[in-house]
């Protein structure tokens, strides 16, 4: 994807800026001590909007760089028994646009990434099972992983480009966080990245701020370190919903600003724009279902988005591969060297690209897909695809007896000869007999009295021209 740039402006910073449309959000924790928390100003921002939230718990100071760490907390016991990687592993078990979980550090931090890990799984645990139990229907598509012990996340460990020092030096870590997975390759436009951020902030009531491109590339930025008494799976929760849209504008109980991008109907709403610290399993998501979420109107609904597995609309799809070689979907969830069957949300559509060996070559797709260029698919509705691979070339060998000549291709036999040929490629063999000799019949892979034999070469294969005097 084209590089987006995305950070977020308070006064003296710059804007979140995503090919002229993004969004960026904060989750704030405000001052309780008479009951009315201060709120950092909103500026005025040209092409994008900010919002805030905030959330009623202590008002903390912010942290100096020595101070320690807080041990992180989890919610169950959950034990992630993955192997630590810098890398997004293919491919996702779990196919379909992916929310890829993340660790990050600064340069000069500790890195908490084994402690940190339990943690992460657990949260999400706690999302599915909250999110399933709001909705049946549907559930966030976290990138999972197969490990000894079973499907967990697909937890990735990334270290920062800047030093704590740095990144304290404004309010939230969000810019640094985006640099550093833009220069690790984490842009994909068809992931949303949930970060938590092990590191001092700037400012230690923003729990988290997230930005997305509207239908592609979307970043939630967890600060563990902030917020102290906030269930962070809530705060992690809050920031992805916004990188799949909510709250629209449109909603009929989208706050006023400045918590426009929320809502202001229930209190108890995952997306209402201040909190008690109360956790995830206790809020609900749109409890009228008529703002974000499984709404009748006409505007985005969150419910809809490809981010989210449709537990009541999953199909098959199957791929058969020949030969040695590779099939790779754009969306996540399909690379194949061998035939496979993957599961996907019914309608999902899928561009495949076949990627030959090195000593073979892409021959063509069968099925619902034929040539040799991009084969665009429909889950659920366009059937089941090939992709053939095979070698450069395949020997033919001819043989010719009595007088006369067989040519085509590199072959030319007045007796016996053999050559290597382009495969999978029609080669055209003709018989000429010398002067008083007649063709009699081919045998082998030639069969008949005619001159002309043509053959497929899908094979190496071997052909004999009989050739007989005249009478």
């Amino acid at each position: 994807m084209s590089r987006v740039r995305l950070s977020l402006r308070f006064p003296g910073r710059a804007a979140l800026v995503a090919a002229g449309t993004a969004a960026a959000v904060a989750i704030v924790a405000a001052a309780q001590a008479d009951g009315h928390g201060g709120r950092p100003a909103v500026p005025a921002i040209d092409d994008v909007f900010l919002r805030t939230t905030a959330l009623s718990s202590p008002a903390l100071s912010s942290p100096a760089l020595s101070s320690p760490a807080p041990s992180p907390r989890a919610l169950t016991s959950a034990t992630w028994c993955g192997t630590a990687s810098t890398v997004d592993a293919k491919p996702n078990a779990v196919a379909g646009y992916p929310v890829h979980f993340i660790y990050a550090r600064p340069s000069d931090g500790a890195d908490r990434f084994s402690s940190f890990a339990n943690v992460i799984q657990t949260n999400w645990e706690t999302i599915d099972s909250w999110w399933r139990g709001q909705d049946p229907t549907r559930t966030p598509r976290a990138d999972l992983a197969q490990f000894s012990c079973g499907l967990q996340l697909d937890l990735s460990s990334v270290q920062l480009q800047q030093s704590s020092a740095q990144i304290v030096a404004r309010d939230t870590p969000f810019d640094q966080v985006f640099d550093s997975l833009d220069a690790q390759g984490y842009t994909s436009e068809r992931t949303k990245y949930v970060v938590y951020y092990d590191g001092p902030v700037g400012n230690d009531n923003v729990c988290g701020i997230g930005g997305s491109v509207p239908g592609g590339f979307g970043l939630a930025v967890v600060s563990v370190r902030a917020c102290e008494g906030v269930d962070v799976a809530q705060v992690a929760t809050h920031e992805l919903l916004h990188t799949l849209g909510a709250v629209p504008s449109q909603a009929p109980h989208d706050c006023a600003p400045p918590d426009d991008g929320h809502t202001c109907d229930n209190n108890r709403d995952i997306m209402y724009p201040v909190t008690d610290g109360t956790p995830l399993p206790d809020v609900l998501l749109d409890p009228g279902r008529d703002d974000y979420y499984g709404h009748s109107g006409a505007w985005l609904d969150v419910q809809d988005s490809p981010w989210l597995v449709q537990l009541d609309h999953q199909s098959p799809f199957t791929l058969a591969v020949s030969g040695t070689g590779q099939v790779e979907s754009d969306v996540p969830g399909l690379l194949c060297t061998q035939s496979c069957t993957t599961t996907w949300n019914t309608g999902t559509q899928l561009s495949l690209t076949a990627a030959a060996g090195a000593s073979t070559k892409f021959v063509r797709w069968g099925g619902a897909c034929s040539g040799t260029s991009q084969c665009q698919v429909t889950v659920g509705q366009s059937g089941a695809v090939s992709a053939l691979f095979g070698p450069f070339t395949y020997r033919l060998t001819v043989r010719v007896s009595g007088k006369g000549k067989v040519r085509g291709g590199r072959i030319a036999c007045p007796g016996r000869c053999s050559a290597a040929v382009d495969s999978y490629t029609p080669l055209r063999l003709t018989a000429t007999p010398t002067k008083g000799w007649k063709l009699k019949s081919w045998a082998g892979a030639c069969r008949g009295i005619r001159p002309v034999c043509t053959l497929p070469m899908t094979g190496s294969v071997s052909a004999r021209a009989l050739f007989a005097r005249k009478r």
